[in-house]
């Protein structure tokens, strides 16, 4: 079965290269060139043959090209994009792992294709990187999507999406173990001027402290709003920027104390306790700061 209906699919493919190329010496129709790749891709998809469906989007955005439509084009090579990276999920599903990575990079190439259609600052251009960095994270390929996202963050000027997109790439860093860079995040969104709303400003400004904890930065390579929290935190001052409860604020003091003094029992037992006010990368981050202080 799979075989005929890889034969059907080269079969048709072929016919529609073919009479592009009779028609070489005469002005070619690509538009029902075009219109004959998409309607075989949505036959593969419909089929359940999403790399084969991916070609065929390839060939539609070639045409695309010649006729000049850039955004046409783009527009192919995104939903060629989106089928082999279907096709990477199966095989990902299936516990199946080809070393070439056929699929995952026929994807990325699509991708890339596309966002080199779309001038550098382009809001569709962002929404592409994180889409990709999305789609790689869903893989478990954390550390490639890093880059993407990176990437996004310093294109995007809305003020709202920005805080967002920095938001899930300091929990991003974190779950890759890139400590000290997700500090170095967590600090630019602090000393923004971004209107944060207090339930993301309590997630970031305990990051910040069990960040600070682990990467342990010099005294002079401290932001100052990173200083003030500290300093707030430990003499119980009150402060906007720092939006914890009695019961989260002791907790937290507690942490500091007993990670300052190496104290590995107290911080195994005040963590217990803490846990249930934590997202899951914080609860990974205070794991990792017990273990470390282990080993100390």
């Amino acid at each position: 079965m799979a075989t005929d209906l890889s034969a059907s699919f080269n079969e048709q493919y072929i016919n529609i290269n073919t009479k592009l190329k009779k028609r070489f010496m005469r002005k070619p129709n690509i538009s029902e060139a075009t219109n004959e790749f998409i309607a075989l891709a949505i036959q593969c998809e419909h089929s359940e043959q999403p790399a084969f469906a991916g070609q065929t989007y390839i060939g539609a955005a070639k045409c695309e090209a010649s006729a000049g439509n850039f955004l046409g084009e783009a527009e192919q090579y995104i939903a060629a994009a989106r089928q082999f990276m279907k096709a990477e999920k199966k095989l990902a599903a299936l516990k199946f792992y080809s070393p070439d990575r056929e699929n995952l990079e026929a994807a990325i190439g699509c991708y890339i294709q596309a966002l080199s259609k779309y001038p550098e600052k382009s809001p569709i251009r962002a929404s592409i990187l994180l889409e990709l960095g999305k789609e790689l994270v869903e893989l478990d390929h954390r550390l490639e999507a890093l880059s993407y996202y990176e990437q996004a963050v310093d294109i995007i000027e809305d003020s709202t999406m920005k805080l967002m997109c920095m938001r899930n790439l300091v929990n991003l860093l974190i779950e890759c173990g890139k400590y000290d860079i997700a500090l170095e995040t967590a600090n630019k969104i602090c000393d923004s001027n971004f209107h944060i709303p207090e339930g993301i400003m309590t997630e970031i400004q305990i990051s910040r402290v069990l960040l600070v904890l682990l990467v342990e930065p010099d005294e002079d390579t401290k932001s100052e709003s990173l200083k003030q929290l500290l300093d707030h935190l430990l003499h119980d001052e009150d402060s906007e920027a720092l939006p914890f409860n009695t019961d989260l604020r002791l907790k937290l003091q507690s942490i500091i104390i007993s990670s300052s003094c190496m104290d590995q029992q107290s911080l195994i037992s005040i963590a217990a306790d803490t846990k249930p006010f934590l997202t899951m990368q914080q609860r990974n981050l205070l794991e990792t700061l017990i273990v470390e202080k282990k080993c100390e």
